[in-house]
């Protein structure tokens, strides 16, 4: 009976390298922006960073303080295409523990909206 149930189970689909690739830029994205947020209150500071996808032209940028010292930023990166996708304290404070394949998706839906 093991047997069976052993033929009925599909395998796993390879993944392809390019995948793999995307998903480990997506994860190191992500870490980067947490890390950018968590010096930006364990030490007080006003902490930007920008990342922009050479392949497909995306920017993310994370602003601790949008109205303080690197407000001007944002204005400027309104002329490219596509829209950047701008993180905030905001963004962090609301759900700090996500999983990956759920902030990517936020990310994409939020990148179609601006």
């Amino acid at each position: 009976m093991s047997k069976e149930s052993n033929k009925q189970k599909s395998p796993k689909s390879p993944i392809s390298p390019k995948k793999m690739m995307r998903q480990k830029r997506d994860r190191r994205k992500k870490s980067l922006l947490r890390k950018a947020y968590e010096y930006s209150k364990l030490c007080d500071a006003d902490v930007c960073l920008g990342i922009r996808i050479r392949e497909s032209g995306q920017v993310t940028t994370f602003l601790s303080d949008s109205t303080g010292f690197w407000s001007g930023l944002s204005s400027q990166l309104e002329i490219y295409y596509p829209r950047p996708t701008q993180k905030t304290e905001k963004d962090f404070d609301s759900n700090p523990t996500t999983d990956e394949d759920n902030s990517a998706a936020a990310e994409d839906v939020k990148g179609g909206e601006q």
